[in-house]
């Protein structure tokens, strides 16, 4: 098997509008999208974003009888502590194939609107990994978590040594996915449109270091013209670090692929 994109959205996520057949116009590789599912506090004025399990299963259905692609099922879980059971509720039953763990608010603001002049980024990158390290202890159902760097990106020029300052909680998170056997996702959207490539350079080292050898590669598209976004340069950051598979889930059980060249 060859290895395919792993984090991509479609127009069953409230963010995207693209639609699968743009996807698969695009390869023959399996596509398997990732839909947003988050609940939001009365505090964030926002609707909770609820995939249409149902609708969504049957267009995956329709298109795997059209297309020699093999269509899978994902989702990406926003993560709350305050909203676990939530989670487990929603997840309960249904057949996906990828479960993808993020962090994408603390239960008052997303960390892509957060009044960053407001919160200096030490405290910010303090409470930001608590969280992250709350969700990997309380979701070891979750295959992958996704952009490590999510709560930086609103963040101009972070810098190697200030996430070098809070090694010691990554050191708690990466190992706590080590044992769940989770994979390190490098999300080349984050890497290359966010310039945060060098966090990630940090990133698969400490993790590789700990024992981790579990890493996907995803560009994290809500379009199809953003499709494996930057992936040759991300696979070159993986051979320096002598990552030499990648890996895929189906039925949320991981397959080991060579890293391509």
């Amino acid at each position: 098997m060859r290895y395919y994109d792993q984090h991509l959205h479609t127009y069953f996520s409230p963010d995207s509008r693209e639609t699968f057949e743009n996807y698969l116009n695009l390869t023959d590789l399996p596509l398997i999208s990732t839909e947003h599912l988050d609940f939001f506090s009365p505090l964030q004025r926002a609707d909770d974003v609820i995939p249409d399990y149902d609708g969504y299963s049957a267009k995956v259905e329709e298109l795997n009888a059209t297309y020699d692609n093999c269509l899978l099922k994902g989702i990406e879980v926003g993560f709350t502590y305050a909203d676990r059971h939530r989670i487990e509720e929603f997840l309960a039953g249904k057949d996906y194939d990828l479960k993808l763990l993020s962090i994408h608010h603390n239960g008052r603001h997303g960390f892509m609107t957060l009044n960053h002049d407001q919160k200096p980024l030490d405290i910010h990158l303090d409470e930001y990994f608590s969280l992250m390290l709350e969700a990997v202890q309380a979701a070891p159902y979750a295959n992958v978590l996704a952009h490590f760097d999510f709560g930086l990106r609103g963040y101009d020029d972070v810098q190697l040594q200030e996430l070098e300052r809070k090694e010691a909680i990554l050191t708690k998170i990466f190992r706590t996915m080590i044992r769940q056997d989770q994979a390190l996702e490098l999300n080349t959207r984050s890497m290359y449109r966010y310039d945060n490539a060098h966090l990630y350079d940090y990133a698969i080292g400490l993790y590789k270091q700990l024992g981790g050898n579990l890493f996907t590669v995803s560009s994290d598209a809500h379009r199809a013209s953003d499709y494996q976004l930057r992936f040759s340069d991300a696979f070159n950051m993986l051979r320096k670090h002598n990552v030499k598979q990648l890996v895929t889930f189906q039925n949320s059980e991981a397959n080991f692929v060579a890293l391509p060249n």
